[in-house]
This record gives structure tokens, sequence and C-alpha cells, in this order.
């Protein structure tokens, strides 16, 4: 089925009837798969409303602007993420099998809806502004674990060297993003699927 002829579907639905927090849900939700597919500054309020079944103004009504959508989604996708990876954080040892942990929830997190890792990293998002505030801050709060983990997974082994352990935490970013990329990929994998594998890779990298 076409792009046109699939969102011209969705559009006849229609949402009649339906309570206003459940419609925002909607609307969220079909938003972050444009915005996570196309990016901001590419992304169609006209197709946004065509997925929801809706009028465009009736997204300006709830959200604003496409900046108050945009916000939203991204408050949507990287809290529930960040607070994920807070509580797993909590759960992370020095040992190399608990690293694993992060990744659990990450993939956890995102299986419901898993392009939208890829908010968080727009790089089409506003260069200034609320939204760039926003994603700088929780960027900040994913580094921040994976550096506090990194700290103590050094030290756990006699290296105490801060420059090491920001190195580490910046190839441990990488590794994280990259995975889920390659999970993005293949939609075939499930989370359960992915977490193994990690576990597998892990443990033949490591020991």
């Amino acid at each position: 089925m076409s792009r046109g002829a699939l969102l011209g579907s969705r559009a006849a639905i229609g949402t009649k009837g339906v309570p206003r927090a459940e419609r925002e849900e909607q609307i969220r939700t079909e938003a972050i798969a444009e915005f996570a597919t196309r990016g901001y500054a590419a992304a169609s309020m006209v197709d946004i409303a065509a997925r929801a079944g809706i009028s465009k103004p009736l997204i300006y009504q709830y959200f604003g602007s496409k900046d108050g959508l945009y916000l939203a989604c991204l408050h949507s996708v990287s809290g529930g993420l960040l607070q994920r990876l807070e509580e797993a954080e909590l759960d992370v040892d020095d040992s190399v099998a608990s690293r694993i942990y992060p990744l659990r929830a990450i993939f956890e997190a995102l299986e419901p809806q898993r392009d939208a890792w890829r908010m968080l990293f727009d790089p089409s998002m506003p260069a200034t502004g609320e939204i760039r505030a926003a994603a700088n801050d929780y960027r900040a709060r994913t580094a921040g674990i994976a550096a506090s983990g990194s700290v103590r997974f050094l030290q756990a082994r006699g290296i105490h060297s801060e420059k090491d352990a920001s190195a580490l935490s910046f190839v441990w970013m990488g590794i994280v993003n990259s995975l889920v990329e390659w999970w993005l990929e293949h939609p075939e994998e499930s989370a359960d699927e992915m977490i193994e594998r990690c576990y597998r890779l892990l443990a033949a990298i490591l020991g």
C-alpha cells in the first residue's frame, strides 16, 4: 500500500467520542513515528494528522504548535526511557554481567515503538530553545548513567583515572547506540532476542 493510501485509510477511521487523554496518546504515537522516521525538520503535521485520523487543527488545539507536539513526544519517549535506565542502574554492580541491565532497560522500553530512539539524537531538531534544552538534558542524564557505571567498573579493577572513565563511558554509549541502530535495521528481532544476543556478545568479548 502506498504512503498516501495508508494515510488516507487511517484518516478515515475517525476519533469521535474518544476521550481527550486517549486521543492525545494516539496523536503522540503517530507523531513519534513521523518524527523518528523523517526528523523534526521534514516531519509533516498534515501527515501526522492523517496518520491519527484527525484534523490538523485538532493537533494545534491539543499541543499548540509543531514544537509543542515534538516536545510532548520527546518527553514521552525520553522520560520513560530515562526512568527505566535509572531504575536499572540501581541493580548494576561492578561486574561485567551487570552491564546488561541498562541494555535490557533500553530494549524493553523501546519495544513498543523502537524507532523512537532516533528522536533523542535527531540532528534536525532546533539548535536552540525548549526542544534543544530538553534533548540536551536527556542526553546528559543518559551519559551520566553511563559515566557512573564506568567509574564503578574501573575502580573495582584498581583504575581511578577520570579520563579512563570518561573514555570508557564514551565507548559504552557508542556501543549502546550501535546495538540499537542494528536492532532498528532488523525489525524481526524482539527485545528478548536482543538482550540474549548482548549477553552472548559481552561474554565472548569480555569473558
